[in-house]
């Protein structure tokens, strides 16, 4: 079972020497990292350069920055691009454990015919004073489709970096987001639609080694600051769809 991890890159240059060579450091053998730069102004693609020069197998590209505070041009560009039989897309200032897609692998083999997606806690990190400090476990619980469609109609219940999803669901055209209408929160959207078309995104309940990096320059600040709210918009829209079909 081959494993891409696909890591959308904008200005991260402070971070994303550690969350790349995380990701070729994996202990499990087959794995496939591909980064794509968003057009970074930063020394990003200078420092992604580098790295290539001393790991041939990591596979660079770029796509165009068309969305403010928004992943979804570099991710797409990594699905085109990327071969493995499940997929993930993680943060360019996250990191991982080197034994993370081991545990993620050996949790889909278990029932690689029934898992489509998963996701599992994220150990949060923050810098304080130059030392890096444990801020604690994200996750979310929730046992049936039912019961994620009426957590995600009051926030949504996904750790959106650790999710890895079966290849399959790409080449059926599920994993489609709509970052022209719900910007850097589309894929929120994403998970109702999954939902709504009944896949599962299993959670697991241990960490797995995940670190998710709290900083001021994140996107997620950025998309929460914007004019426009994106999650009332989502909630809103699903909440019609939901009470519909019932």
């Amino acid at each position: 079972m081959k494993i891409s991890i696909i890591i959308p890159c904008y200005n991260a240059e402070k971070w994303i020497e550690k969350c790349v060579l995380s990701a070729l450091g994996q202990t499990y053998e087959d794995v496939e990292v591909i980064v794509v730069d968003n057009e970074s102004t930063d020394s990003s693609i200078d420092i992604l350069n580098s790295i290539q020069e001393e790991n041939n197998s990591l596979i660079l590209s770029t796509a165009q920055n068309i969305y403010p505070n928004c992943w979804d041009e570099a991710k797409s560009k990594g699905l085109e691009l990327m071969s493995g039989d499940y997929v993930t897309i993680m943060g360019s200032d996250d990191y991982l454990s080197d034994k993370y897609i081991e545990n993620c692998a050996h949790i889909i083999s278990a029932a690689p015919e029934k898992i489509r997606a998963i996701q599992s806690p994220m150990m949060g990190v923050a810098e304080d004073k130059g030392e890096f400090k444990y801020t604690g476990l994200m996750s979310h619980t929730y046992s049936s489709v039912s019961e994620f469609k009426n957590l995600c109609l009051e926030k949504c219940p996904v750790n959106t970096p650790s999710v890895i999803y079966s290849s399959e669901l790409y080449k059926d055209g599920i994993l489609a987001a709509d970052p022209l209408k719900y910007g850097g929160a589309a894929d929120y959207d994403l998970y109702c639609k999954l939902a709504d078309l009944d896949i599962f995104i299993y959670p697991v309940p241990i960490w797995l080694g995940f670190h998710y990096r709290w900083h001021e320059d994140q996107a997620t600040w950025k998309v929460q600051r914007e004019p426009v709210d994106y999650d009332k918009m989502i909630r809103d829209y699903w909440s019609d769809i939901w009470k519909i079909n019932d």
